[in-house]
């Protein structure tokens, strides 16, 4: 039976197959003190991610089907390269309502939690039950305009305060863009200011989301390049501080994204800012460190420090990182050397050097009462088992969920739920909003992890063995 035909029996069986129930229910750059070590050496740590039966178990056969075929899909690099474009001219021709009814049921469900707190509560549970916690991720894309910033605001605040209504043995999570209360003018602005004028932006920042006294940053308007900025950075920081305080008194966790290098700067700025409000008593706000980047070791070693010269708690979320052709575009346009990493090993090599390093603080820090937390964001095998095998190495027991795990929602399913079986700490990523608000996250996603979709060779067999198993037995 020819792929196009199989897709076309899958949509007709959707409302049949929704209904089945499952079956049941890291030479390391870390700095001048450390050690070499050998990143080829295999990890030991017995942890199997070929069993389909377990990996799947909470599955529905819909799920199992919709998953090959948009996998199937998407191993097509031209299709993933054209996405954006592919989705527009499915809107222009078929119209909002019939191109949702191609979209929605496979790559919008495929990738995304839903549209509103009840969709997002319910794949809450639903991950529960797989032994895995969920990271919401809000769909917005970064402003141009002051104006929307402020709606921004409140729908996080709002998602908030819903998925924090019913307690979860997981906690909750949410993955913030600052770049969606903050225009790119503004963040440009601020990261092409000098290193020692940023962080006594920082400070200032802090003590005015404190306070709400404009004359804190009333210097910053004599410093140059900062003309007509000064209004919006007090508005939006006013934002940033309630988004702030309702995740302190909600006990949610705030993972800011990490966007481009041209941002970057400002955006951990405010992230740190931010940090000084909300982590003087655990753990609330946690900034990105894009591993791909040739800094990005240094940068996260600066906020650590940070974090310890104010006394703060800390928290990182590690991702190799999304925007690789971009970063490698701008930089051969603007003829400045290029920010990424060469190559894909010297990528793996940044990123569990990295793991490792905050692993030992994690272990030097046991007794100290000060809270150091991460997020081990990954697809890649080897990287999860290295890292589990040092904690167990470290003596860092899982169960403190120190160190957490995670994976993006719709991916790589046969690595969150063998590991959630395993008792380790393992969330998923979901993104929330509408069709046509996703469709651009969508389309990112698929750039972003085109080499990992096209190549999820080893997921297509085991969801085909599924396949198989749940329909012959």
């Amino acid at each position: 039976m020819s792929f196009l035909k199989l897709s076309a029996r899958h949509f007709r069986q959707q409302k049949y197959f929704s209904t089945v129930l499952p079956r049941q229910q890291k030479a390391v750059l870390i700095n001048q003190e450390t050690v070499a070590e050998d990143t080829a050496t295999s990890p030991v740590v017995d942890l199997d991610f070929t069993d389909h039966k377990q990996a799947f178990k909470e599955k529905s056969l819909w799920e199992i089907v919709r998953a090959l075929t948009v996998f199937r899909v998407c191993s097509n690099r031209t299709f993933v390269s054209r996405s954006a474009e592919i989705f527009e001219r499915t809107q222009r021709i078929l119209g909002k309502r019939l191109s949702s009814a191609v979209v929605k049921p496979l790559f919008y469900d495929q990738f995304v939690g839903g549209v509103t707190i009840a969709d997002v509560r319910y794949n809450i549970d639903k991950l529960a039950k797989a032994n895995s916690g969920t990271f919401v991720l809000m769909v917005m894309e970064a402003i141009d305009k002051v104006e929307e910033a402020n709606g921004n605001a409140k729908n996080i605040i709002k998602m908030m305060e819903g998925i924090t209504e019913k307690k979860t043995p997981y906690g909750s999570y949410m993955q913030i863009r600052i770049s969606a209360m903050f225009t790119s003018h503004l963040l440009k602005s601020l990261s092409l200011l000098s290193d020692e004028v940023r962080e006594k932006v920082i400070y200032s920042s802090a003590e005015y989301m404190r306070t709400h006294n404009p004359d804190t940053l009333r210097w910053l308007a004599e410093t140059p390049g900062t003309s007509g900025i000064i209004s919006e950075l007090l508005s939006g920081l006013i934002l940033l501080g309630e988004v702030g305080q309702k995740a302190v008194t909600t006990n949610t966790v705030l993972m800011v994204d990490a966007e481009y290098t041209n941002t970057n700067p400002a955006l951990t700025a405010l992230a740190m800012a931010l940090s000084l409000v909300c982590n003087r008593t655990k753990a609330v706000v946690w900034n990105t460190t894009q591993c791909y980047l040739k800094k990005s070791f240094e940068a996260l070693q600066w906020e650590f420090n940070f974090a310890e010269k104010n006394n703060l708690h800390y928290g990182a979320k590690l991702v190799r990182g999304a925007y690789m052709v971009a970063e490698e575009n701008e930089a051969k346009t603007q003829g400045n050397p290029c920010p990424v990493h060469d190559g894909i090993q010297a990528t793996h090599n940044s990123y569990n050097s990295t793991a490792n390093w905050l692993l030992q603080k994690i272990r030097d820090n046991s007794n100290q009462g000060r809270q150091i937390r991460f997020v081990l964001a990954s697809h890649n095998q080897d990287s999860i088992k290295q890292a589990v095998e040092r904690m167990r190495s470290y003596g860092i027991p899982s169960e403190d969920r120190k160190v957490i795990l995670a994976q993006v929602y719709g991916m790589c399913d046969h690595i969150t739920y063998t590991l959630g079986q395993k008792g380790y700490p393992v969330y998923k990523s979901v993104a929330v909003g509408t069709i046509s608000e996703s469709l651009p996250y969508l389309s990112r996603r698929s750039h972003e992890n085109s080499s990992l979709i096209a190549n999820s060779r080893q997921e297509r067999q085991l969801l085909n063995s599924e396949l198989k198993y749940r329909i012959m037995g």
